[in-house]
């Protein structure tokens, strides 16, 4: 999600810390999302009803095997009945759901963590505007690393594809027009497997070579590429 409220262009650090900078204005507010736990929980709970060959696959969703225990998010327009603060997942979860489909993909399943949980965690510290324009970049790096995993974050777009040849896992964050930060910005991970990078929840089926053909490729062929975070294993 993001977007609406960045004024001009900017180069992508300058536009990362304001986004940031929204998301300690939601700090300072202290907003008490406590009501969203129970019913994303059960939302949550009727979505994973659907099992396959072992795995839990969110009913109505497309899901991609990273590993016979993994199941991830491919369609976030199946998420209307989830909460991110005062908006829907459907609307401004692509970080939430990023980082979720993330941890459903390492290799160590302890990193593991159910979406509601996520949800809340990033409601205590990381949406922006209520949740109105999903989570800030930075509170996600922060996130992974908190939790023992090896992060690497970086805004300079000549850096992605060494990140894509040295790391794992990726969290990749676009602007959808390159000219115009107005038409949002969307969120998603980016898997590395055999053959090639997959991108989940972005509308790409295909594997691309690399994080820069990931961006090219992505619908509409207008989209630019403002942060990335990388995970090595």
């Amino acid at each position: 999600m993001i977007g609406k409220s960045i004024p001009g262009k900017l180069n992508n650090r300058t536009i990362v810390r304001f986004i940031d900078s929204l998301r300690k204005v939601e700090r300072l507010i202290k907003r008490d999302f406590s009501a969203n736990d129970v019913s994303n929980k059960q939302a949550f709970s009727r979505l994973m009803e659907t099992p396959s060959h072992g795995t839990f696959i969110p009913a109505g969703m497309r899901a991609v095997k990273i590993s016979p225990r993994a199941a991830l998010i491919e369609r976030q327009s199946e998420l209307k009945d989830m909460s991110l603060g005062k908006s829907t997942l459907d609307y401004s979860g692509c970080e939430v759901i990023a980082v979720y489909n993330l941890l459903q993909s390492y290799s160590d399943r302890d990193f593991a963590v159910p979406l509601p949980t996520l949800i809340e965690i990033f409601e205590h510290d990381g949406i922006l505007r209520a949740g109105r324009f999903g989570v800030s970049p930075r509170a996600m790096a922060e996130y992974l690393k908190g939790i023992g995993l090896r992060v690497n974050f970086t805004t300079d777009e000549t850096d992605f594809d060494v990140l894509g040849f040295f790391c794992d896992h990726f969290i990749l964050t676009v602007m959808n027009d390159r000219n115009d930060i107005f038409k949002q910005v969307h969120t998603f991970y980016i898997s590395k497997e055999k053959g090639g990078f997959v991108a989940h929840n972005a509308g790409l089926r295909d594997r691309c070579l690399s994080i820069s053909e990931v961006i090219r490729r992505l619908p509409e062929g207008r989209a630019k590429g403002l942060c990335l975070i990388g995970l090595k294993e």
